[in-house]
């Protein structure tokens, strides 16, 4: 059993997302360590783990007491567990111990329901994981405002599930807290005679997802604009997006999906591809997951795409387009493209204004900086459900931080 993995199931096991499998695997590891081991065991992770986990002295000492109190006599406690190193590693130990001695409790008894055991104790902990900050601000959640065609604004999660609003053949369905769908109705054939748009914004702090008349499927990230038509007609369906969607588009080859963001137009016909075009960066990129599509430069007033200026992607490639005009195609981590839709953050030799921007769109925070170095790069992956506590906390623990020198990237292990 490789450390690292131990104390991946250690720290997940603490958070209560492990699997059956995996809490088995820890579980009879567990079981088989001596003092010294688990002692070092609570050492190696103390730092690592989360701010719900640290608890203060007093907080530990009554969940100690509790413990001691609730097993019975022929409770295994680790004398590691009682004076001073309970003491000095009070704020994280207390909870890793009573999780410890609970698991090694239930394997030396073997009661008839290990699992339904495990989560008591679990439960006895809880109460006393407290925040550490009064002012933690929570991560943003399903949020939109669809403006109708006659100006009409509907606050979607306020609204009720069901028809929200019907026009001329289409109806508006709010299918749940996160998902909205047009449905045109087969029975009217006949064609709108002005094509009306709607327009889906998320706020900042929030998400939301759209199937629209075609069955095309759009997830729109926070500070996000959606424009479309209540229904496609002619030869093109012409989509407008400001901000970052990610897109599954209904095949269709005899009417072409195309989605303008920024300086740019992106055609297909039936492809699975991300978008990410908000006013506040340096370049828009659109990311190819499956499929094929074209990305074209728009110039001049007329708003005409540069037919010379265009661009084939093939899937795990990136097209970036910069503001002034210029195109280049890159290899793109896709993981890293869609990972908001995923839910997580994920930074790749990103600098610290690059990240936290992502995290000030997500959190709607303002931040400010005093000093910056941008020749500091941070990689990690962090989940978006988190607290920005925790993730300031997890950026702040990042294992490797890349300085830029010379245009030459070192990597240097805190």
């Amino acid at each position: 059993m490789k450390k690292d993995r131990l104390h991946l199931l250690f720290r997940s096991y603490l958070e209560q997302t492990l699997c059956e499998s995996e809490e088995t695997e820890l579980m009879q590891i567990l079981a088989g360590l001596k003092d010294d081991e688990l002692k070092r065991l609570v050492e190696e992770c103390y730092d690592t783990l989360p701010e719900t986990y640290k608890l203060d002295e007093a907080a530990s000492d009554r969940l100690y007491k509790l413990l001691v109190k609730r097993t019975s006599a022929k409770t295994y406690l680790p004398s590691f567990a009682k004076g001073g190193f309970f003491t000095r590693f009070a704020a994280a130990a207390a909870v890793a111990i009573i999780l410890l001695t609970a698991t090694l409790y239930i394997f030396n008894n073997e009661p008839e329901n290990p699992a339904k055991e495990i989560n008591k104790i679990v439960e006895i902990a809880k109460p006393l994981q407290k925040p550490l900050y009064k002012n933690d601000i929570k991560p943003g959640g399903n949020k939109a405002i669809l403006t109708l065609a006659d100006g009409t604004k509907v606050v979607l999660d306020d609204a009720k599930e069901g028809k929200l609003h019907k026009q001329g053949n289409t109806t508006i369905i709010k299918l749940d807290s996160g998902s909205l769908a047009y449905d045109t109705s087969s029975e009217s054939p006949t064609l709108e005679k002005i094509v009306q748009y709607n327009t889906l914004t998320t706020p900042r702090g929030g998400k939301y997802c759209v199937t629209l008349p075609d069955g095309t499927i759009v997830w729109l990230n926070a500070s996000t604009t959606l424009r479309f038509p209540i229904a496609f007609a002619g030869k093109t369906r012409k989509v407008e997006v400001k901000g970052e969607a990610y897109f599954e588009v209904a095949k269709n080859e005899a009417m072409p999906f195309i989605v303008k963001a920024g300086n740019s137009e992106i055609k297909v016909l039936g492809t699975h591809f991300n978008v990410m075009a908000y006013a506040d960066e340096k370049l828009f990129k659109t990311t190819l997951l499956e499929g094929s599509v074209e990305v074209s430069l728009i110039s001049g007033a007329a708003n005409t795409t540069n037919e010379e200026a265009v661009i084939r992607l093939e899937p795990g490639q990136q097209a970036q387009v910069f503001d002034n005009n210029e195109m280049t195609v890159v290899e793109a981590n896709t993981e890293e493209a869609i990972a908001w839709k995923n839910g997580f953050f994920i930074f790749e030799d990103e600098p610290i204004e690059s990240v936290m921007q992502k995290l000030a769109r997500w959190y709607d925070v303002n931040v400010v900086y005093e000093t910056t170095n941008e020749s500091m790069l941070y990689t990690a992956k962090i989940s978006r459900t988190k607290n920005i506590s925790e993730v300031l906390r997890k950026l702040e623990m990042t294992e490797t931080i890349h300085f830029k020198i010379d245009g030459k990237i070192v990597t240097v292990l805190q």
